[in-house]
């Protein structure tokens, strides 16, 4: 039978398409779940109720083990204070320490290092710099306004160049790719289809655009690089408002597993920051930066002083 009482550290990675909670205890540090939950309607919902989504994922998860004692949340669409007092708000009503960040935030403290700049290219995109003793969020605006490097903003732009594409008369293999995938047979029915699907859905075609760039297209190879420069732009943009970005730790599913635009956003970071910054890749899910902190903070609060050989987390450097 399990301790009830046993004292629970908790680290939450909330994005726009899951929620990744890991639970340790606190005396030991051994993982006692871990679990990740489908999150599609994220980007819709209002800060209260993902607060309250929050609370109900915790309480759920954490009973069969024991007590949380730190919470740390990394949450999508937390770029204000205000919005982080909204955020932790009902998980404070019932546990003692609690920590909301921005989900980019974690990728620095998962990779081993307390300051840094994290990019996440995922179904979205934004960027997250240590700045002193605080953070500052940059992008992450959603795919109508933003979101470059993001699957959501990739695919918007692939349908954009089919549809420059067959205005100009140009045949292009990112063309066929696009329409086949959403069993179109010709690019006006491109707008019901961006109009009528969620673009959490309709970012899954995210893939075709690297695939058809390996084929010769031109148009998707334009994608590619645009994207990339518009994501070292956010970094160049952190560090012209004093965010360290001497390291720069890359998470989410299309700049892990999409190497061309990992590649084409290094070389953009090094030609607009110089040679020597440090890109990484973050092989590790970032909710483990989530979980370091928790730990990092329980340590400080038992003994009045900060661990600092937390486990690296794996990663891949240029």
């Amino acid at each position: 039978m399990s301790d009830f009482q046993t004292p629970l550290l908790v680290g939450i990675d909330a994005g726009g398409s899951k929620i990744h909670i890991q639970i340790a205890s606190a005396l030991d540090g051994q993982i006692l779940a871990d679990d990740v939950q489908p999150n599609t309607g994220w980007a819709n919902l209002d800060d209260a109720t993902r607060a309250d989504i929050l609370l109900s994922t915790v309480q759920t998860m954490a009973a069969p083990f024991g007590n949380p004692v730190v919470i740390v949340a990394g949450v999508h669409g937390n770029d204000s204070p205000e919005q982080e007092a909204v955020l932790r708000g009902p998980l404070t009503a019932h546990y003692p320490v609690v920590h909301i960040l921005n989900d980019s935030s974690l990728l620095i403290l998962a990779y081993g290092k307390s300051s840094g700049t994290g990019v996440i290219a995922g179904t979205g995109s934004s960027a997250t710099a240590t700045v002193g003793d605080t953070t500052l969020t940059v992008g992450g605006w959603g795919w109508i306004f933003g979101d470059e490097g993001g699957a959501v903003g990739i695919v918007r732009d692939a349908a954009k160049q089919v549809l420059d594409a067959y205005d100009k008369g140009e045949p292009d293999p990112l063309s066929d790719d696009l329409l086949a995938h959403f069993g179109l047979d010709h690019p006006h029915g491109l707008t019901h289809a961006f109009s009528t699907i969620d673009p959490r859905i309709w970012s899954q075609a995210a893939h075709l655009v690297f695939e058809a760039a390996e084929h010769g297209s031109a148009r998707a190879q334009k994608i590619i690089d645009n994207h990339a420069l518009a994501l070292a732009e956010l970094v160049a943009l952190l560090q012209r408002r004093g965010g360290d970005v001497e390291t720069i730790v890359c998470a989410g599913g299309v700049i892990t597993g999409q190497p061309a635009l990992f590649t084409a956003f290094t070389r953009e970071v090094r030609r607009l920051l110089g040679a020597s910054t440090e890109t990484a890749l973050l092989t590790d899910p970032p909710v483990r930066g989530a979980l370091n902190l928790a730990r990092q903070i329980h340590i400080t609060s038992q003994t009045g002083t900060t661990k600092t050989d937390q486990p690296v987390a794996n990663r891949v450097s240029i």
